[in-house]
């Protein structure tokens, strides 16, 4: 876990409110060019192909009323995110441009579906960079337990309290938790016992200072720290 400690990891990508949108190609470049660790979000589409993109839907990014497991991914990359040239990468394009060059965190969304599970361990075998997965679904962290358990695999944590016998049967490598229970005492009896705690999402200087003292690094936006 040591690669995914070093250095803040950029939430959905380094992104902004309207020139480059979250979880495209051009936030991760720009993570990049900026030196951040990569956090992104995946779906499946209707072929059940793996695309970088945080909602269930269109709406919010695209103003279209449509699910995403509904359309095809032919159809999904050619449509643009708000007011822009952008469009949904899949994680294939998002690997061929990141190329190893920063290490990716990988969310996987709620509402447990193996496809997803199963295309994406087909898509990182080659792939040469650091990878680690996370959720807030325990049953995506029991999947890569018994099925691909070399990769690095964290549990999202907003409201659940935890304990180390959990941890050891989820054989998972990190925890990343909610920064406005980050100092909750089971939080931290773990990192106490040296388990590594990643925070989310920081987005002030209020959050950043609770995330230097009590967590072990930071995914942030709207924030260069």
């Amino acid at each position: 876990m040591r690669d995914f400690l070093e250095r803040p990891i950029a939430h959905r990508g380094l992104h902004n409110e309207n020139q480059i949108i979250e979880n495209t190609l051009e936030a991760f470049e720009n993570a990049i060019q900026n030196d951040y660790l990569i956090e992104c979000d995946v779906v499946l589409s209707k072929d059940h192909e793996v695309l970088v993109f945080h909602d269930y839907d269109l709406k919010r990014l695209c103003n279209i009323e449509r699910y995403i497991a509904d359309i095809s991914s032919k159809e999904l990359i050619n449509i643009n995110l708000l007011n822009t040239k952008s469009k949904i990468p899949t994680l294939e394009e998002m690997f061929y441009l990141v190329n190893g060059r920063v290490p990716i965190l990988i969310e996987i969304k709620k509402n447990f579906n193996p496809f997803i599970e199963e295309r994406l361990l087909e898509l990182t075998r080659t792939y040469q960079g650091e990878i680690a997965f996370q959720s807030f679904d325990i049953k995506a962290c029991e999947w890569f337990r018994d099925n691909a358990p070399y990769y690095k695999t964290g549990l999202i944590v907003n409201d659940k309290v935890i304990d180390e016998n959990e941890i050891s049967e989820l054989n998972i490598n990190f925890i990343a938790v909610d920064v406005e229970i980050l100092m909750r005492e089971d939080i931290q009896l773990l990192r106490k016992n040296n388990f590594p705690t990643l925070t989310w999402t920081i987005d002030n200087e209020r959050k950043y200072k609770l995330s230097k003292e009590f967590a072990d690094n930071c995914i942030f936006e709207n924030l260069l720290i």
